[in-house]
């Protein structure tokens, strides 16, 4: 186990990462400790930077964004920087990664309908910041997972 966390963090982080809105009060019946510990231990988790927020899960395919993609850049080392800050401003990019191999990133994007996915790949990712892309739409999610590795 991690030498920042305990058997105590740990249990709040699963329980947490079953609920996220569980009050103090509730994590701490949960686990079978004082309140009080509960949020000194997650206002500690908080601080090592272990635990970064409470966010919603939110189902984009239900509010008509059904074209789910993932694309893989190729870009030149020096347009990263460029690329990055174009990526940032794009509320339909969701997620941003860096990698080795043979591409340098993979994003993930959303949008309501396939032009809009077109006029982004023809229009943001402009051939002065990418030497290459290659799109990959996605058919049907089989899981998508935000709860505690262990």
């Amino acid at each position: 186990m991690n030498k920042q966390i305990d058997d105590t963090d740990m249990a709040i982080l699963r329980a947490l990462s079953r609920n996220a809105r569980a009050s103090y009060r509730e994590v701490a019946n949960e686990i079978k400790a004082a309140v009080g510990t509960v949020q000194h231990r997650i206002q500690k988790l908080e601080e090592k930077g272990i635990l970064c927020g409470f966010q919603p899960v939110i189902n984009y395919n239900r509010l008509g964004y059904d074209v789910d993609a993932i694309v893989a850049l190729e870009t030149p080392r020096e347009s990263h920087e460029e690329l990055d800050k174009v990526l940032k401003k794009n509320k339909n990019v969701k997620s941003i990664y860096r990698t080795t191999g043979d591409v340098d990133m993979f994003i993930r994007v959303q949008f309501k309908e396939p032009e809009d996915l077109y006029k982004f790949l023809m229009n943001d990712l402009n051939d002065k910041i990418i030497k290459r892309s290659k799109t990959y739409v996605v058919l049907d999610k089989w899981r998508s997972d935000t709860k505690l590795l262990e």
